[in-house]
């Protein structure tokens, strides 16, 4: 493997990649052949404990991430009537708070703790570990906009000034369009992050 790495590039950047490139999914192969593919990673005798954990929290993200685009879709179409408006924003802004919180506590786990042992253990992923961080800094970046959006849509949440009414429908298609991008980004991310690490955490000394 090349000592350079360009995580801009096309194959390689969250937004651009549609899975691992092959240079980087060679090493990973290798590691499965040791601990299993997918599929396997639940018969492995290290899985129950933290690579299972690991799994769940994925999981229980993108459970909620997925929630985010369709809460926002359903906002949109009772824009037009106050009480429901304010119903839905509320439920908005508390799922998507509960799913900020979570991703970034995954992410300092992963980056603090996870990360650093996997780097000492496995050489040959130093370049898919700057993958993972690469994408932490993009999803750290959606997770800020998508604070900020429904921050600002939350604060709208009472107005009943009709004039307001444009300038609140663009705050939440722009919510919208954040939401659905940072779905996309933890579809991606979390899907490259399991392939690169559960294989090592199932073999690593920790």
């Amino acid at each position: 493997m090349s000592n350079a790495f360009n995580y801009d590039s096309a194959i390689h950047h969250i937004e651009k990649r549609s899975a691992l490139s092959e240079e980087l999914r060679a090493s990973v192969d290798q590691l499965q052949a040791q601990s299993g593919t997918r599929a396997q990673w639940i018969d492995h005798h290290r899985f129950a404990g933290e690579a299972q954990f690991w799994v769940q929290v994925h999981e229980a993200l993108l459970r909620a991430v997925s929630q985010l685009p369709l809460r926002c879709t359903e906002l949109l179409l009772v824009l037009d009537e106050p009480e429901a408006r304010k119903k839905h924003i509320t439920q908005f802004t508390q799922l998507a708070s509960q799913f900020i919180h979570h991703a970034h506590t995954h992410q300092h786990v992963v980056e603090h703790q996870f990360l650093p042992i996997i780097r000492r253990d496995f050489p040959e992923l130093q370049h898919h570990l700057d993958l993972l961080n690469g994408d932490h800094r993009i999803l750290t970046e959606g997770l800020d906009q998508l604070e900020s959006a429904v921050q600002s849509l939350s604060a709208a949440r009472g107005e009943t000034d009709q004039s307001k009414q444009s300038a609140l429908a663009a705050t939440a298609n722009a919510l919208y369009a954040t939401a659905k991008r940072v779905d996309a980004l933890f579809c991606r991310h979390t899907a490259d992050e399991e392939e690169i690490c559960i294989p090592a955490l199932l073999q690593m000394r920790v």
